[in-house]
């Protein structure tokens, strides 16, 4: 795995010892698209075959299982089938993981991914580590993936059984490069690219040190050549993938991950730039916009300077454009863009997201 080798030993070492695999807490952090998954999937696979047939792996997105009684359920029915979905309380599907493990003569290792959006998560984690206390010989390994550190992994409770907590960083530019050569050479027909398809693949997606995005990118640009005929893919090519998916990679994780009001600003801009003909949009219409969405969702809106600092900030991370305004307006204002970010497609998207974030707030 390019540029994360470091960390998959750090875990493998951590967690391996002669006797099996060691109890406890390890914490990945950062930012979609940069390996934290990849990461924890290879190191348990390290450990797998470290000791073949002792080990087993169970990997839970907490996207998709949000309750501690879901996560339980998922664990001690992957060790045991047959256990209901529904039902039994948190306690009795506990008790029923408990009595799963100790007929289990294999070490657990679990991987909470997206822990974030899981509810009562302090109430999982610290039930998950205490298990030998039950009936369990022996509580299961947690390998938890957030974009943050949760609050409650700072508590002493659960701080106590970190093994080790590490933060990846984006990629660099020299980085992506590396990752998008290694998945060329893997994955495309020889003959079909060349370095500067590589570099060109890197050039539209560097910004957001996203490894996601720039595979997104050579991908489509794969696909697409192949639906024209081509035996070869052209810049074009990549140009048009990258417009396609809005050139900086608006992935679902990626518009998850930003914070609420980053959100809704971001579903202001999209608004105005969808709704009439123009590619700019003044600073005092997106304010005004972003003032009447945080009163229909219910949220108090921030102050101007502090908007201000935010459309900064998503200018600096590529998904605003901005500039100051020039001859035939009147007045000195910031004009602001989406660039060549479908500005319908974003807003859609947008709203499905705070949909679901707001829920069960009518929205849209």
């Amino acid at each position: 795995m390019p540029h994360r080798e470091k960390e998959v030993e750090l875990i493998v070492n951590s967690l391996a010892s002669s006797v099996g695999v060691m109890e406890g807490l390890v914490l990945i952090r950062g930012e979609p698209g940069i390996g934290k998954t990849s990461v924890a999937k290879l190191s348990s696979k390290r450990l797998e075959s470290r000791m073949p047939g002792n080990l087993r792996v169970v990997h839970v997105n907490c996207r998709t299982y949000r309750t501690p009684t879901s996560v339980i359920q998922r664990i001690a029915s992957s060790i045991m089938p047959g256990i209901p979905d529904r039902g039994l309380s948190y306690q009795e599907m506990t008790l029923m993981l408990e009595k799963a493990l100790s007929k289990e003569n294999k070490d657990l290792l679990v991987i909470l991914d997206e822990i974030d959006y899981l509810r009562d998560g302090d109430s999982l984690v610290y039930t998950l580590l205490r298990l030998h206390e039950g009936e369990a010989p022996k509580s299961p390994t947690l390998i938890a993936i957030a974009r943050w550190d949760p609050p409650y992994m700072m508590d002493d409770s659960i701080r106590s059984f970190m093994v080790t907590r590490m933060s990846l960083e984006k990629y660099t530019p020299e980085q992506l490069e590396t990752i998008v050569r290694y998945r060329a050479e893997v994955g495309l027909v020889d003959g079909s690219y060349d370095d500067e398809i590589v570099k060109k693949v890197v050039e539209l997606s560097e910004h957001t040190g996203n490894a996601r995005v720039s595979l997104k990118i050579l991908y489509l640009a794969a696909r697409l050549s192949e639906e024209v005929g081509l035996s070869k893919i052209t810049p074009d090519m990549v140009s048009e993938a990258a417009s396609r998916i809005g050139v900086i990679g608006i992935t679902d994780d990626y518009l998850t991950s930003l914070d609420l009001h980053d959100k809704i600003l971001l579903l202001s801009a999209a608004k105005l730039l969808s709704s009439s003909d123009r590619s700019w949009i003044k600073m005092g219409d997106l304010l005004e916009e972003y003032k009447l969405l945080c009163e229909e969702i219910g949220v108090m809106p921030y102050k101007y300077t502090a908007v201000w600092k935010r459309v900064r900030n998503l200018r600096r991370i590529g998904i605003l454009e901005t500039k100051k305004s020039g001859e035939g307006m009147k007045g000195q204002t910031t004009l602001i863009s989406l660039g060549s970010i479908p500005a319908d497609k974003l807003s859609k998207k947008l709203k499905e997201i705070l949909r679901e974030e707001l829920s069960p707030l009518p929205l849209f």
